[in-house]
Formats: structure tokens, C-alpha cells, sequence
């Protein structure tokens, strides 16, 4: 595992992916060793860097115990780590970095620590040397320790006395024994070993000629490489382990030497450049495939790494074989020899087409939002009750009435909300937020320092987070558009509703008269006909008030239907039942249908449900899909006298059969069944009012 700090704050700089997994996955580049892995600073490796980068000597740790907190909420894991610190030299011999390397060895510890344990265990019984010593003729064994007995599975020392030398290697290996020994070769060699129990192991021996007791003998040692071959073995899938990460890695990773000639490429290198492997170790330089526009900075940068021993980070294009760029970002760092002197450059390479074309696209964006906000005259602002505090831009200075250039605080700018506008803004933020929304619109009115007002209408995106107090904060990103004019607007177009209402009461008041005096030449104004006819009126001025409520924009169907049989439900409540989906009518169709309504409840309150105790009435509706849409509506009596077809059409009810069909360029059909009338009316809705 390998990492760079620089600077005498130990600044990560660069952490391949083995040393990223050691300490918990952590983003370490960029900060200091301090901050971001802070149990190795109590525990001194920090001032251990600094030793390094004071004095410029290197530091070995051999079997090292450091505990790593590789998880937030986790105890401290402590792993064994052989590691060096190399301190990384500039051309003027100053240190500038260090350079970390290291294996983890914990297993190897235990390991030995667990052999360690035991051999301590035997060391109490007898005093006796790790390696097996033995004395040989060529033909026979003469004398040996308790370890070489050990080594090769005998209980004891008199066992293995008088055995033939060749019984302690496997048939294969006993030539070369004999060989070693008739060369007197005092070099050690490998050599396949048996045991008593007939076993084979890797062993090492190596001897020389002596004269033992007068005779030519042979003294040797025996060492079972049983460990090391295993350590061997981890060490060498440890290395295919470091490969495979260089080679797997997302970051594409290439070494070049002195000139820039590839030595080294891995397969995202090869996938980011477009060129296979071989073509890239051919003899092709990073200068080969960087462009020509980021070449002479790329080149700078190369030599005064080279000069220095500095790392250095670049973002630059290279040239595709397909003549396509591709940008990258490489953060570059020199490799030293074991002498310190500079042997290789090492880069690791990051993809950054994606977050190029991201960034021209959010530019973009952003011109084309400057664009939409300059054209609408609106302002982006920002606000957080947890710091209280408002954004503050000219454009929202321009609208609040400030100069373009100020930077109001929020007392400032609350001071300018007319009385009861901050508590509207908070009562639509907390009834968007109660339903369960995040976003809310709401207008805002202030008052200039002249005296003058204006009107803004705020559209925002709520975000609740809570402090450390647990207290909830609410923190609103949105903008705000200019309505002053509109409102002025609204405020005339009432005025003159209001002013055409007041006439058309007074029309409605004046026929009322003359209906009067005309029904009174005839004795009639007490009669059913008059009371019919000004209650027809009524009902038209009832219409007529709902829809002056919306500026003749149009009307609810439940408003129409609600107020039109009011007065016919009021002293029989529980009587009357409404029941439909919300409906938006045109003018012309609330009109028509509170008039028909209101023939349909005089027709139930004289003769019909309405005139019975437990008579009572459904008005429900329900609209069908499709273009346009279909509303059905259908008022039903029952519980009221029996019902017959009347001898004669009234003009109630040519009113709804004739004229509220053709109003409504539907269809009205009216049902007398004995159980009560039935009105259905069938008509397609405008696409305006959906």
C-alpha cells in the first residue's frame, strides 16, 4: 500500500486504492494526516513524519502495531504494518513530501507470535539452537542436535544416529546430496526433505568438510523452509493482489520514465488513451498522445518534477488514435531509486469528459437562466431560519427597492413587508409542510422607503433539517417574480366587476318593478305567478353573486348547487344531499344550471320530496374522461308523495328541458317516477375549465 504527504502539515496527496481500504475507505486526499485519520496522531505516527521531514531521514518500522478506527461508529483495529517513510527531496536537497510504503503483516505476526509462544514453551526444557546441526560421514549420520531430530520428525537424538544421510531427502533429492557433498561445496542449496513419517518439505542445507573425532566428516545445517516458502507465497500473491488493483483500478495508472517513454500501462489507461497496451509499450511517449495546445505546460511541469522531486497535478487533453480528445486530470509524482536518485514518472489518470461536458452544460444552463430571469424580471433568493438570514442579489435588490450594489440584512429587508406579510409567508410555508409538500407559492407585498407599494410573488422549495438542539429549521430556495402590475390590474378589474354587479342588482331590482306594477294592474302580486317570477330572479342574483366572487372567470358547481337550494333546505336539515367531484362551470353554464336547480327545488318543496316530512333529495355528479370531458349530473327525489306525469309542461320545465339542453349543448331528460322525480343532465365541459 502506498501514499504521499507533502508539506509539513502531511498533506495527502495520493493514496492508492490498498492503503484507502487499510484505513476505512476514507477521503484522505487533500487534507492533512492529522485531520482526516486523527488515532494515528495519538498514537505518533504523525510526529514520526515529523522527524522525517525535520531531519530527511528515512524511517523503517519493522512488525509495527497501529490501531485504525476503519469504521465511524467501530472500535479501534489494530493491524501489524511493516512500512517505510522516505522523505521526498527537492534538487536543493530540501524535503518537500514523504513517501509511504507498506505491507500489512498481521497475519504473519500472530503467526509467529503464536510459534513464538510455543517454541518458548520447549525453550523451558532444553536449551536448543533453531537450526538442525548435524555431523556425516557421506554414508551415515555420526552425531546431531535435538533440533535436527526435531526438524525431520524424530523423538530423539539416538534415533536419527546411524540412519544414512540420504534418509532425510526424498529418493529424487539424494543424488544431489551426494553430489554437494563429493564437491565439497560449501554454498546452500534447496533441497527437497522427508520426514520420519515420510512427509516432504522444503528445506535448505548447506555444509562443510571437517575433521570430527579423526576422521574427514561433514558438518551441516538443515533449515526448514516450510515458512518462508509460505511467507514467499503471500508475497508473491500479495504482489498479483497489487497487480490486479493497478490493472483493475477505475483510475487509469502508466509509468514513463525520464523521456516519457511508457514502461508500464494499465488496462483504464488503455481504455481512457484508446490505445491497447502494446501500442502504448512500443516506444510511444506521453508527448506522442498529449495535445499540442497542453503540451508545453505538460512538458514544464514534467522537467521541474524531474529537477525537484515535486508532484504536481495537470488537467490536459490527449489525442485518441481516432483523432477524438479526451480530457483527463493526472496527478503526477517521481519514483526515486534506492539511491534517492530519480528513476520513473508515475501518473494516475481521471476521466473527466463526463464532468467537461457537465460543466459546459451547466453553463449553459446557467446563460439560459440568466436569460429566462433577466427576461421575467425575477430574482433567485435563498432563505435558513436557522441562521436568519436572506440572500441577497441585485436582482433582488431591484425588486425589494434597494440599491443594486447593497447588501441589506435581513432586519432590512423585513422592515419593508407590509403589516401581516411575514406571517402569511410563514403560515404558507408551515401549511405546504403540513401537507406533507415542499413546495409553496405565496405574494408578498412591501413598501418602498416612498411610500409606494409593490407586490412579489414568491415560489419556493422548502428543505427541513434539524440543528444540534433538535430544533427544525427550514431552509427555502426559490424566486421571485414582480406582480405589482398585475395586482393593479386585479384591483380595477374588481372595481369595475364590483361597479357592473352594482348595476346589474339595480337592472334586476328595477325589473322587479316593473314586474310589480305590472302583476299589481291585474291584482296579482301576491300571487303564485309573481312569486315565481321574483324567485326565478333570486336565483339568477345568487348566480350571478358567485360568479362576481371569481371575476366572472367562471364558478364551483357545489357553490352553484349549494346556494341555489339553501333556502329550500334550510328548515329541513339532513334533507338535501350533495355529492360530486370538484367542477369548474363557464359563466354561461353556472347561470343555466342554478336557474334549473331552482325550478327543480320549488318543483320538490310545492309538490315533491321537499313537501313531505321524510322526503329528501341527492344532487350528485360525476365527470367521465375523455376530450372533452363528460359531466353527468342527476338530482333525485324520494320519501315525498306519489309521482305522476303531469297533464301539462309548465314553463319550469321547458325551462330545464328546452333551454338548459340548449344552453348547455347537452342533453336534460326528466323522469317522473312514482318514487320521485329524477332530472339527469349529460354535458361536455370546455378544456378551459379543467
Amino acid at each position: 500500500m502506498i501514499a504521499i504527504v507533502s508539506g509539513p502539515e502531511h498533506v495527502f496527496e495520493f493514496a492508492n486504492a490498498a492503503y484507502l481500504e487499510l484505513v476505512g475507505r476514507r477521503e484522505v486526499v487533500g487534507q492533512r494526516v492529522r485531520d482526516v485519520l486523527p488515532e494515528l496522531d495519538e498514537q505518533g505516527t504523525v510526529a514520526l513524519l515529523d522527524q522525517v521531514y525535520a531531519t530527511g531521514e528515512p524511517f523503517i518500522g519493522r512488525r509495527m502495531p497501529v490501531a485504525f478506527r476503519r469504521q465511524a461508529n467501530a472500535p479501534a483495529e489494530t493491524r501489524y504494518m511493516d512500512f517505510v517513510y522516505q522523505p521526498v527531496v527537492d534538487d536543493q536537497g530540501g524535503v518537500t513530501g514523504i513517501f509511504a510504503q507498506g505491507f500489512d503483516v498481521t497475519h504473519q505476526v500472530e503467526t509467529e507470535a503464536a510459534f513464538s509462544e510455543s517454541e518458548a514453551r520447549y525453550r523451558l526444557f532444553s536449551e536448543e539452537t533453531r537450526e538442525g546441526v548435524v555431523i556425516h560421514n557421506g554414508k551415515i549420520i555420526l552425531d546431531c542436535n535435538p533440533a535436527y531430530a526435531r526438524i525431520f520428525g524424530y523423538g530423539s537424538v539416538a534415533e536419527v544416529i546411524g540412519l544414512p544421510s540420504t534418509a532425510f531427502v526424498s529418493p529424487k533429492s539424494a543424488a544431489l546430496l551426494l553430489e554437494k557433498g563429493a564437491l565439497d561445496s560449501e554454498e546452500p542449496y534447496e533441497i527437497e526433505a522427508i520426514r520420519k513419517d515420510g512427509s516432504i518439505f522444503p528445506a535448505e542445507f548447506v555444509g562443510r568438510p571437517s575433521i570430527w573425532k579423526g576422521q574427514k566428516v561433514r558438518i551441516g545445517l538443515a533449515r526448514d523452509l516450510t515458512e518462508r516458502k509460505r511467507r514467499e507465497a503471500a508475497l508473491r500473491e500479495s504482489e498479483a493482489h497489487f497487480a490486479a488493483i493497478f490493472d483493475q483500478s477505475a483510475a487509469g495508472f502508466g509509468e514513463v520514465d525520464l523521456t516519457g517513454r511508457f514502461l508500464r500501462v494499465n488496462d483504464r489507461f488503455c481504455d481512457i488513451s484508446g490505445y491497447t497496451r502494446e501500442e502504448l509499450l512500443s516506444g510511444r511517449r506521453m508527448q506522442d498522445i498529449t495535445h499540442p495546445d497542453d503540451l508545453p505546460d505538460n512538458l514544464r511541469l514534467f522537467q521541474h518534477a524531474i529537477e525537484s522531486g515535486e508532484s504536481f497535478e495537470i488537467e490536459k487533453r490527449y489525442i485518441r488514435p481516432d483523432g477524438s480528445e479526451v480530457w483527463v486530470s493526472n496527478t503526477v509524482t517521481l519514483i526515486h531509486d534506492a539511491a534517492g536518485r530519480p528513476q520513473t514518472i508515475a501518473s494516475v489518470s481521471l476521466d473527466l469528459t463526463a464532468r467537461r461536458e457537465a460543466e459546459a452544460a451547466l453553463r449553459q444552463s446557467e446563460a439560459s437562466l440568466r436569460l429566462a430571469l433577466d427576461a421575467g424580471r425575477m430574482a433567485v433568493w435563498e432563505s435558513d431560519t436557522g441562521t436568519n438570514s436572506v440572500t441577497s442579489s441585485p436582482e433582488l435588490n431591484r425588486l425589494l427597492g434597494f440599491p443594486e450594489d447593497a447588501n441589506p440584512t435581513i432586519e432590512e429587508i423585513r422592515a419593508r413587508y407590509a403589516p401581516g406579510a411575514q406571517d402569511r409567508l410563514r403560515a404558507a410555508a408551515a401549511a405546504a409542510l403540513g401537507r406533507g409538500e415542499r413546495y409553496a407559492e405565496e405574494e408578498l407585498e412591501i413598501i418602498w422607503p416612498d411610500g409606494s407599494h409593490h407586490w412579489l410573488l414568491l415560489r419556493a422549495d422548502l428543505e427541513v433539517t434539524l440543528g444540534a438542539d433538535g430544533t427544525a429549521h427550514v431552509k427555502a430556495t426559490g424566486v421571485a417574480f414582480e406582480i405589482t402590475e398585475r395586482k393593479l390590474w386585479e384591483e380595477r378589474q374588481r372595481l369595475l366587476i364590483n361597479e357592473l354587479n352594482h348595476r346589474v342588482k339595480n337592472t334586476l331590482a328595477t325589473v322587479q318593478s316593473i314586474a310589480a306594477q305590472s302583476f299589481r294592474d291585474k291584482d296579482s302580486t301576491s300571487g303564485p305567478n309573481f312569486t315565481a317570477f321574483e324567485e326565478r330572479l333570486f336565483a339568477l342574483a345568487r348566480a350571478h353573486d358567485i360568479l362576481t366572487r371569481d371575476n366572472w372567470e367562471g364558478a364551483e358547481l357545489r357553490d352553484i348547487v349549494g346556494e341555489v337550494i339553501e333556502p329550500y333546505c334550510r328548515p329541513s336539515h339532513g334533507r338535501c344531499h350533495i355529492d360530486g367531484p370538484r367542477v369548474r362551470l363557464t359563466p354561461s353554464m353556472a347561470l343555466a344550471l342554478s336557474m334549473a336547480v331552482h325550478e327543480l327545488a320549488t318543483n320538490a318543496a310545492k309538490y315533491g320530496a321537499l313537501s313531505a316530512p321524510a322526503g329528501q333529495v341527492t344532487i350528485s355528479w360525476s365527470v367521465l374522461p375523455g376530450s372533452p370531458r363528460q359531466l353527468t349530473l342527476c338530482w333525485q327525489e324520494r320519501g315525498g308523495p306519489s309521482v305522476a306525469l303531469p297533464e301539462r309542461r309548465g314553463f319550469g320545465t321547458r325551462l330545464i328541458e328546452r333551454s338548459l339542453a340548449q344552453e348547455l349543448a347537452g342533453e336534460v331528460s326528466l323522469a317522473y317516477v312514482p318514487t320521485g322525480v329524477v332530472c339527469t343532465v349529460k354535458a361536455p365541459l370546455p378544456d378551459s375549465m379543467a
